[in-house]
């Protein structure tokens, strides 16, 4: 009986590292958000991921479930996140406008 429990979470594990992560993120501040404030990014909304990239728009990046940034030049950036598991990977991007 402890065989057949192992076999399947074993299946079950492998059968999750094959789907196509979901990556999703959220901002700890409203838009816009103001220069040098920090910001925290949080993906922990994200399905079937391991791994987590980040690159703010102005030439950063970061790695992790939730990542902290400060922007110190007032504009609107692109911020992406790629989630990836064993076998695939997925991005999502969202608009980010800093102000003075």
């Amino acid at each position: 009986m402890k065989k057949i429990a192992l076999s399947l979470s074993i299946a079950s594990t492998l059968f999750a590292c094959t789907k196509t992560p979901t990556p999703c993120f959220s901002i700890d501040r409203g838009k816009p958000t103001k220069v040098n404030e920090e910001i925290q990014f949080d993906a922990s909304c994200s399905n079937n991921a391991s791994t987590f990239s980040w690159e703010f728009g102005d030439g950063t990046t970061g790695t992790g479930v939730a990542v902290k940034h400060k922007y110190t030049v007032d504009k609107m950036y692109i911020v992406r996140l790629t989630a990836t598991n064993k076998r695939k990977t997925a991005d999502i991007t969202q608009e980010l406008i800093i102000i003075k």
